[in-house]
């Protein structure tokens, strides 16, 4: 009777708060030909817009950007600040292929307990298939692989490699008594680099810690992987729309 009385109350409370927690990271038409010019000529001039319209309605933003170790960088509010770089003039097209390699991991954990090594190595699955599930949907390549053998012989390839930097698996004890408020949820930051020819194009970095709702105010009844897998869709949504973005396929609203 104390665990239910208590758990109604702790309830009651988080949906109070909800309205003032972070339910997401991405903010909330197809393609034209003058989105397409807009979106380029912005990148190739030394600035892009800020916001852009999404093909499901949704208002993204990207953040301003500046002229910065030749080409720009963008303070983009979904990514870590100052962690996301684009070579001047690329802007993800022109490609027939882009290849999503398997993930690394520079992270530390325990690598002794079961549990921490099965989430972690859900996590460096669940990066490729879920970046592979967005890329194809996007529409910005013609052919998304993530075996390197699946490259067609003479295709014009784009390599998108992630590796995790930080990890941790979180625990229900803890998201009990503080989820709310980010204490028991899983971690997951990530550094990715685009390239061709082993030239980096563009690089980014992102972390993710419960950022749904639900993770914050039920994640004591939710696994950690599957929170981890709401952060992991949160994350690579935000790295989507930015690609979609300045590759013009969504228009700039401003």
């Amino acid at each position: 009777m104390l665990f239910t009385k208590y758990t109604s109350r702790f309830v009651v409370t988080a949906v109070g708060l909800l309205a003032a927690t972070l339910m997401g990271c991405s903010s909330g038409g197809g393609k034209s030909d003058g989105a397409e010019k807009a979106s380029r000529t912005g990148a190739e001039g030394g600035k892009t817009a800020r916001k852009y319209k999404a093909d499901d309605g949704r208002t993204i933003e990207i953040g301003r950007s500046e002229a910065a170790d030749g080409g720009l960088r963008y303070n983009n509010p979904h990514m870590e600040k100052g962690k996301c770089w684009l070579a001047e003039g690329f802007h993800f097209t022109g490609y027939d292929t882009l290849y999503i390699a398997p993930t690394l991991s520079t992270a530390t954990f325990n690598e002794k307990n079961q549990e921490e090594v099965m989430v972690h190595g859900l996590a460096r699955e669940r990066l490729v298939s879920v970046m592979e599930e967005y890329a194809r949907r996007g529409g910005l390549f013609k052919q998304v692989v993530t075996r390197e053998s699946d490259i067609p012989a003479g295709s014009k390839t784009l390599k998108l490699e992630n590796t995790i930097l930080e990890f941790t698996k979180g625990g229900g004890a803890a998201r009990y008594f503080v989820g709310l408020y980010g204490g028991g949820q899983p971690v997951l930051r990530v550094r990715g680099d685009a390239t061709e020819g082993g030239k980096t194009l563009f690089s980014y970095e992102a972390r993710r810690s419960g950022v749904s709702a639900g993770a914050r105010v039920g994640g004591v009844f939710m696994k950690d992987e599957d929170i981890q897998i709401q952060d992991i869709r949160s994350l690579v949504l935000d790295l989507t729309d930015f690609m979609a973005a300045v590759g013009g396929k969504y228009p700039p609203v401003d």
